[in-house]
């Protein structure tokens, strides 16, 4: 696969903002680990990255709930009978990866990691 600046620093910005919306409380913490997840081959960060593996485990222990647009496709009675079970699981997403986000949004603020296009 190719891969090109462009979506390298899209796919960057995609983990910072969903770090910050977050720690603003305006993204769930399930949601914005899927959403770290979903950006994290395309930028081209370590895959090992101490501050990226642990949305990896948050996605893998929560991909069975609905969150988000997915909600859409269940029936009210069955979100219901969830919903216990994923306030749970949201609360362990927020004391999991609240130090993460932090770390990121440093890491991406302090230019550790990089967001504008190089050499330019």
């Amino acid at each position: 696969m190719s891969w090109n600046e462009s979506d390298i620093l899209a796919a960057r910005r995609a983990i910072f903002e969903a770090a910050q919306d977050m720690l603003a409380g305006t993204l769930s913490y399930v949601e914005g680990a899927r959403k770290i997840f979903a950006a994290m081959e395309a930028s081209r960060l370590d895959q090992w990255d101490a501050d990226l593996l642990p949305f990896v485990g948050i996605v893998s222990e929560t991909d069975a709930l609905p969150f988000g647009e997915m909600r859409t496709h269940w029936q009210a009675a069955a979100l219901d009978a969830l919903q216990p079970k994923i306030a749970e699981m949201e609360a362990w997403a927020r004391r999991v990866g609240e130090p993460y986000c932090i770390n990121l949004v440093d890491r991406f603020s302090s230019g550790k990691i990089e967001l504008r296009p190089w050499g330019g």
